[in-house]
C-alpha cells in the first residue's frame, strides 16, 4: 500500500518513526529486562513508571476479578493463579501453582480440553469444562484462553464458574416443565370426565336395557380406568424416584407374561387396525420377577406402540434369550421418534408430540415407569429408531434365573369367605352407598356408617365377617376403628379401602390391625375375588 506525503508533513513523518522506533527499543528492553523504569507522556505531561509499580497494580486488579485467573506454561502447568481461581478448586493458593491445569479436569472431558488449550496457544479459545475440586465436587467452568507473551509464551486463562447460571437455568426448566405438566394433567383428567358426564346424563334418560345405556356404561367404564391409570402412573412415578417400592417376586415363565400382555392389547389394536405379532420360544425362560410389575412395563411398551401406529401398521412382540438375560423386543412401523427426543423418551413427563391437538394424550410417564420397573430388577431399556416416520424398538433385558417356577403367595387382603355379612365404614356417603350397592349385587348383607363411633356400634350389634373401612375419617381414623375393633375380640377381616396407598400406609395398616390394603378406586373384580 502507497501512503502520500502533502508538502510540509515531512518533518511529521520523521518524527514519528523516531518514536516509533523508540517505543519498539523500549518494548525489547523490557522484555530484556535492561530496565527497570520507563517514560510515558500524558496530557499533564511525562509520567514515570517504575515495573514493580506496574506489576503491583496488575496484581491488584488481577485479585479484584469475580473470575479466576491463571497463567500457564507452555506444558499446561499453573505459573500464577489468584485466589478466586484456588477458591474455585477449593485448594490453597500455594497448592495450586506449579501443578498441571489438565488433572483438574474430570478424566471424561480431558480429550476436550486438550483440544480447547492448543486452540488457545493458537491465539485464543473459549469452551467449558467440568472441574474436581478438592472436596470431590465437580464444577462446571467456562475458560477463556489468549497467549499474552511473545519472547516466553504464558497462556492466560480466566475461569467463570457457571454453577449459579447452571442452577438458574435448571429452575427455569423445572418451572416450564411444572406449568407444562400441569397442563396437560388437567387435559388429561378433563377428557375422562366430559364423556363420564355425559354418560351419566344419558343413563337418567333413556331405557336401562337399551343400546344407548350399554353404550353410555361401557364408556363410564373405560373412562374411570382411563383415571385410574392416570393416578396409578403419578403414583409409581413419585414411588420409583423416592425408592419405595416394594418387589413382589416370584418365579415364572417369562413366556406367559409376554403372552399374556399381547392377549391384553391384541383386541384394542385389532379394533384400530394394527396388526400384533407375537414370537416365543418353544422351552421355558424362567425370571425371578414381581409378575405385576413386568406385565405393566410390557403393557406400557404396547400401549406406547399403540398410540403411535396408525390403520395398517404392525407391532411384533418377541421374547428370546441371550446369554444369561431375557429380551423382550416391542417394535413397530408406526410414527417413529425425532432425534432430538430420542434421548430423552425415559425422562417423566417427556412427550414427543407438544401439538395442541394432543390426540393421544397422557402425561408422558409410561416410558419411565417402564425404565424404573425394569431397572429395579436389574434389568436395562433402551430404544432405537430411524427417525419420524419409520417406526422404533424398545428392548428389554432382564435376568435369567434356573429355578422352576412357585406358586406365587397369596395376597393377604384376599379373603376366601362366601355369604359375608360386610360392614363398610366411610364418611363419602356416595362412595360408601355406591360400594355397599356392589356389595349386595355379589350377594352379600351390607351395613354402612359414615364414622368411626358408629362403625364400632353396628359392629357391636351385627358382628360382621368383613369390615371395609376408610382411613381419613373425621375425629376418630380408621386406624383407631381397626384398633378399637381388635379390642372387642370377635373374629372379623379388617381390609383398608383407602386413597393413602403409599408403602409407609400399608405399614401403617397392618400395624393398625388390618388384614389387608385395597387402594382407591376398588375394582369390581378385585372386589369379587376378596368375598369368594
Amino acid at each position: 500500500m502507497t501512503v502520500g506525503v502533502l508538502p510540509g508533513q515531512e518533518r511529521d513523518m520523521e518524527a514519528l518513526r523516531l518514536r516509533l522506533a523508540e517505543a519498539e527499543e523500549t518494548l525489547r528492553a523490557l522484555r530484556a529486562g535492561e530496565v527497570d523504569s520507563f517514560v510515558v507522556e500524558t496530557a499533564v505531561g511525562p509520567r514515570i513508571y517504575a515495573l514493580e509499580e506496574v506489576g503491583r497494580s496488575y496484581r491488584v486488579l488481577i485479585e479484584s476479578m469475580n473470575e479466576g485467573a491463571a497463567t500457564l506454561t507452555d506444558t499446561g502447568t499453573i505459573a500464577y493463579c489468584n485466589r478466586r481461581f484456588a477458591e474455585m478448586l477449593a485448594e490453597p493458593l500455594e497448592r495450586v501453582m506449579g501443578t498441571p491445569l489438565e488433572d483438574r479436569v474430570v478424566s471424561g472431558e480431558r480429550r476436550s480440553f486438550d483440544a480447547l488449550l492448543r486452540s488457545g496457544w493458537e491465539g485464543s479459545a473459549r469452551g467449558e469444562v467440568s472441574m474436581r475440586r478438592s472436596d470431590g465436587l465437580v464444577v462446571r467452568v467456562q475458560l477463556s484462553m489468549s497467549v499474552v507473551a511473545e519472547s516466553e509464551p504464558v497462556l492466560c486463562v480466566v475461569a467463570t464458574d457457571l454453577t449459579e447460571q447452571i442452577r438458574l437455568r435448571e429452575l427455569r426448566e423445572a418451572d416450564q416443565h411444572k406449568n407444562e405438566f400441569l397442563g396437560m394433567l388437567s387435559h388429561e383428567l378433563r377428557n375422562p370426565l366430559a364423556p363420564i358426564r355425559n354418560s351419566i346424563f344419558v343413563l337418567d334418560r333413556v331405557n336401562p336395557a337399551s343400546e344407548a345405556a350399554a353404550r353410555a356404561r361401557a364408556v363410564i367404564k373405560r373412562q374411570v380406568e382411563h383415571l385410574t391409570r392416570i393416578v396409578d402412573d403419578l403414583l409409581d412415578v413419585t414411588r420409583i424416584a423416592r425408592g419405595k417400592i416394594e418387589l413382589r417376586r416370584s418365579r415364572i415363565d417369562l413366556r406367559e407374561l409376554v403372552t399374556r400382555a399381547a392377549a391384553d392389547y391384541y383386541s384394542e389394536m385389532k379394533v384400530r387396525e394394527i396388526s400384533l405379532r407375537t414370537l416365543v420360544p418353544s422351552r421355558p425362560l424362567w425370571g425371578d420377577v414381581d409378575p405385576t410389575r413386568v406385565s405393566q412395563a410390557l403393557g406400557n411398551l404396547l400401549q406406547n406402540a399403540a398410540k403411535f401406529s396408525n390403520c395398517g401398521d404392525e407391532v411384533f412382540l418377541s421374547l428370546e434369550a441371550v446369554g444369561e438375560e431375557a429380551e423382550i423386543r416391542v417394535h413397530d412401523t408406526g410414527a417413529g421418534i425425532d432425534p432430538a427426543v430420542l434421548p430423552h423418551v425415559f425422562d417423566a413427563f417427556v412427550q414427543g408430540d407438544h401439538t395442541i391437538a394432543r390426540t393421544e394424550g397422557g402425561l408422558g410417564l409410561g416410558l419411565a415407569l417402564v425404565k424404573g420397573i425394569v431397572e429395579l430388577h436389574g434389568g436395562t431399556v433402551g430404544v432405537a429408531s430411524e427417525g419420524v416416520g419409520h417406526g422404533a424398538e424398545f428392548v428389554v433385558r432382564l435376568p435369567l434365573t434356573t429355578t422352576p417356577s412357585v406358586d406365587a403367595v397369596r395376597p393377604a387382603s384376599e379373603l376366601n369367605v362366601r355369604g359375608c355379612r360386610v360392614l363398610i365404614v366411610d364418611d363419602n356417603r356416595d362412595s360408601a352407598d355406591s360400594l355397599a350397592d356392589l356389595v349386595q349385587m355379589l350377594g352379600h348383607t351390607v351395613e354402612v356408617a359414615y364414622d368411626g363411633p358408629g362403625a364400632i356400634e353396628k359392629a357391636r350389634i351385627a358382628r360382621p365377617d368383613v369390615v371395609m373401612c376408610d382411613i381419613g375419617l373425621p375425629g376418630m381414623n380408621g386406624y383407631a376403628v381397626a384398633q378399637e375393633l381388635r379390642r372387642t375380640g370377635h373374629k372379623m377381616r379388617l381390609l383398608a379401602i383407602t386413597g393413602y396407598a403409599q408403602p409407609q400406609d400399608v405399614e401403617l395398616a397392618i400395624e393398625a390391625g388390618f388384614d389387608g390394603h385395597v387402594a382407591k378406586p376398588l375394582d369390581p373384580d378385585i372386589l369379587q375375588r376378596l368375598l369368594e
